[in-house]
């Protein structure tokens, strides 16, 4: 089972992970598959990641929109897919685009696919946003929150989610408490309370290669599809580092629900 078959993507859809760590893998993921299948694959980030070691596709930074867009143009058809960003910062990280640029490369013939990491967790499995957070393009069509199943359990503290301050006087929690599969489905609403008009949210559950990850994602996934806003109607469990990424699917559809993937 593909990501694309997973996540039943459309011919043309803007694909935006938010939340916790293994937003860049699941993004380069979601690139050599997508480029397998199919043309005009862009991938890009509104905020900061890191610079992959390997480059087997088209690369590009540039400051200014225009010579972006004339860039994309010329190369969409000569590489697997493009990565596009604005620079190469000092720490190795490159810095992403404004949102607003999403919407316009998405208006380019020929562009098919953009995958966007819209959001930051420095590593950690969870996140709480601040104002401003995430930065998601308007354009978004997918809105894909991931979460690492190594956060359920731990304390409530910056070493498993990511501006826990913010969280716990979110959720009205002291700081230290131990993470329920609720706070997380919290974190999530809290993800996406802005989502554009339209976008549909399929959270995946990173990690589930742990310990009893499996058996916790599945009750994870349970109460994420009975939460009442956002409406989710399915949940992807995997391991964003290994192929094939989606294990699992857990949906309100019999046909897919808990449905097993080699």
């Amino acid at each position: 089972m593909t990501l694309i078959e997973a996540l039943a993507l459309k011919d043309r859809e803007v694909i935006s992970l938010v939340g916790g760590g293994g937003k860049t893998t699941l993004l380069f993921a979601l690139g050599h598959e997508l480029a397998a299948h199919r043309k005009g694959v862009i991938l890009t980030t509104t905020t900061k990641i890191r610079e992959p070691a390997v480059s087997s596709f088209g690369f590009f930074l540039a400051p200014h929109l225009s010579a972006m867009m004339e860039w994309i143009g010329q190369n969409r058809e000569r590489h697997p897919f493009l990565l596009v960003g604005r620079e190469r910062l000092a720490n190795g990280k490159l810095q992403g685009v404004p949102p607003q640029w999403v919407d316009k490369i998405y208006s380019l013939e020929g562009v098919s696919v953009i995958v966007v990491e819209a959001d930051g967790a420095a590593g950690r499995p969870l996140k709480a946003p601040r104002e401003g957070e995430p930065v998601v393009p308007g354009c978004t069509t997918l809105l894909i929150p991931v979460l690492g199943i190594d956060g359920l359990g731990c304390p409530l503290d910056e070493h498993y989610v990511f501006r826990s301050e913010i969280a716990a006087r979110l959720l009205n929690r002291p700081t230290g408490s131990i993470v329920t599969k609720e706070i997380i489905a919290s974190l999530v609403a809290e993800a996406v309370k802005n989502r554009p008009k339209g976008a549909i949210v399929i959270p995946f559950i990173n990690k589930i290669d742990l310990t009893d990850g499996l058996e916790k994602a599945r009750n994870l996934a349970q109460v994420l599809l009975s939460m009442p806003e956002p409406k989710i109607e399915r949940v992807l469990l995997g391991q964003a580092r290994h192929s094939p990424v989606v294990k699992e699917i857990c949906s309100h559809s019999p046909r897919v629900r808990d449905h097993k993937y080699p």
